[in-house]
């Protein structure tokens, strides 16, 4: 606990140490031409395994949802899934540095997210799982570095094509709803277990390569594949509803990693 908090106030400094110097950076010469722009775009991505566990499955007080123990197959007990293809809109403000390197800050959500995955708990028949559910979102501040390759060259001959390789990192805030666990083939009366809902501030970084492709002087068609950590994403402790106990059971939070992929594309405009 003492290792994490040293290592969130390590992220917090070099976070804020970046912004100071891309801040200082932006600011333009006497004189200068304005190369500040505006970017917006909207994408559409899809959710790589996000498998959960236990914060904690030693946990007794409250007691861990899945616990130490192996499922049905072999596996340790949890819930395997992914959160599936979802939407996201995103807007940012940033300055070309130098001829080949432009930075920005942005701000992304991602809506409608749906977990989609199953359980291998210890009392269902081998080969039999239980499907869970839940509904998602995130809400992601970054500052990104791009390198433009045709600033990099002595006569730009890529006509109005500006290709581009660049990562960003940042924090990220982490929402999920109440997890529902179905059991349609348990041979006991339980059916349904419905979880806490949950949300989680983590970092988070990204990886991209696209391209630009200028419309006027002032406009540009911007377009790239993205791969995105997101950090945590997890539920809260408390109580989890059951079917068979209305009053139901306090148990110990769960989570797993939101790491996504995919296109985006949006215009920016530069000053």
């Amino acid at each position: 606990m003492l290792l994490m908090k040293k290592n969130q106030k390590i992220i917090k400094r070099l976070l804020l140490w970046i912004f100071f110097c891309l801040i200082v950076s932006f600011y333009p010469d006497s004189g200068a031409a304005s190369d500040w722009y505006l970017r917006g775009a909207i994408g559409y991505e899809k959710s790589l395994a996000a498998d959960f566990s236990d914060t904690d499955c030693a946990s007794t007080n409250p007691a861990a949802l899945f616990g130490c123990a192996t499922g049905n197959d072999g596996k340790a007990i949890g819930a395997y899934g992914d959160f599936g293809r979802f939407p996201l809109a995103e807007i940012a403000a940033g300055r070309r540095i130098l001829p080949w390197l432009r930075a920005d800050v942005s701000l992304a959500y991602r809506f409608s997210m749906a977990y989609d995955g199953n359980a291998n708990f210890i009392p269902a028949t081998v080969g039999v799982y239980q499907p869970v559910s839940a509904k998602a979102d995130s809400l992601a501040g970054m500052v990104n570095l791009f390198v433009e390759f045709s600033g990099l060259l002595p006569e730009k001959k890529l006509w109005r094509f500006q290709p581009y390789a660049g990562g960003g990192i940042g924090l990220s805030y982490n929402r999920i709803g109440a997890m529902t666990f179905l059991f349609p083939e348990n041979t006991g009366k339980h059916k349904v277990s419905v979880t806490p809902s949950g949300d989680r501030k983590d970092f988070a970084f990204m990886l991209a390569v696209g391209t630009g492709f200028v419309l006027t002087e002032h406009l540009t068609l911007d377009v790239a594949y993205r791969y995105f950590d997101l950090g945590r994403v997890g539920t809260s402790s408390g109580n989890m509803y059951m079917d068979t106990k209305p009053a139901g059971i306090a148990i110990n939070g769960i989570e797993s990693r939101l790491r996504s992929h995919g296109l985006a594309a949006g215009l920016r405009y530069q000053f």
